[in-house]
């Protein structure tokens, strides 16, 4: 009895034992082996001699079948990826623009500083536009009318005729255009400073609202602004992104414990199944040396 059993135990005792050593040759020696200066063969083991061959091989069918551009495209223009952008962005949006100012400056002095300098151009702007609009001519021609309005048909209008109110008016617009001159900067720059405070404490979705817009057709905006850079991004992307040689140089820089493990991560199941295969194959030869 215990003849007949020896051949498929020792069958299967080899064909275990060959398959694992089969499966470890695959990660080692993981240096080549040298004696009296030949190269011993097989060594290094299959995975790390072919490591730069299956790095590019790996990089190539990823690239071109697994990663895609139309792949990478659909994935980010999916409603759950762009619920989560859009998401993001409204939610950006509902800061104070006191705040979201605040996060690109390095500091709020910086942020101060910003302010004043958009504070003292604007009133420059403003004024200089007051300035050239001939406000002591536009004030007689103005008030003139308006008090020829009021008196007409009264006593008073006989008297009152365009050079008698021009004279009368313009030394009125010359007091008006010097005040303007000489207070309207620091009025100007006061007024906007309020104006910028206040809407500082407000959001984009705040102000949206005061426009009648709706933080539904903000969304909407958001989203067909997101489509479009999508569209217009993706292809270029791709198209500077090497994918293939990224993963080729991230497989190439790992070490072979790294890669080892990494490959057993995905097949040590499939590994184990061909050493104890080895062993069932050893076996069924046992049995059937013994039949025949």
């Amino acid at each position: 009895m215990l003849e007949k059993l020896a051949g498929p135990i020792i069958g299967a005792l080899i064909g275990y034992c060959t398959n694992y050593i089969a499966v470890k040759m695959l990660f080692y020696p993981k240096q080549e082996v040298r004696i009296l200066g030949r190269k011993l063969p097989f060594t290094p083991g299959a995975i790390p001699k072919g490591k730069p061959r299956l790095a590019r091989a790996i990089g190539i069918i990823v690239a071109d079948d697994l990663l895609t551009e139309d792949d990478i495209k659909q994935k980010m223009i999916s409603l759950e990826t762009e619920n989560a952008v859009v998401d993001q962005i409204v939610q950006g949006l509902s800061v104070d623009l006191h705040t979201c100012v605040s996060k690109v400056c390095s500091s709020e002095l910086n942020y101060e500083e910003i302010k004043n300098r958009l504070i003292s151009e604007l009133s420059s702007q403003i004024l200089d536009s007051v300035q050239h609009m001939n406000l002591d001519n536009l004030i007689v021609q103005e008030a003139g009318k308006a008090v020829k309005a009021k008196t007409k048909g009264s006593m008073l209008e006989m008297f009152l005729n365009d050079e008698m109110l021009n004279s009368l008016i313009q030394p009125v617009g010359g007091e008006i255009v010097k005040y303007i001159n000489e207070k309207g900067p620091d009025f100007i720059k006061e007024e906007l400073e309020t104006k910028i405070d206040t809407l500082g404490e407000q959001s984009v979705i705040d102000l949206c609202n005061h426009m009648n817009i709706s933080e539904g057709a903000v969304r909407k905006i958001v989203a067909d602004f997101y489509h479009k850079a999508i569209d217009s991004v993706i292809g270029k992307l791709i198209g500077n992104l090497n994918i293939a040689e990224i993963i080729e140089d991230k497989i190439n820089a790992m070490n072979v414990d790294s890669l080892e493990k990494l490959v057993l991560t995905v097949m040590k199941k499939e590994l184990d199944t061909i050493v104890n295969l080895g062993a069932l194959v050893g076996a069924v030869l046992g049995v059937l040396n013994i039949i025949i």
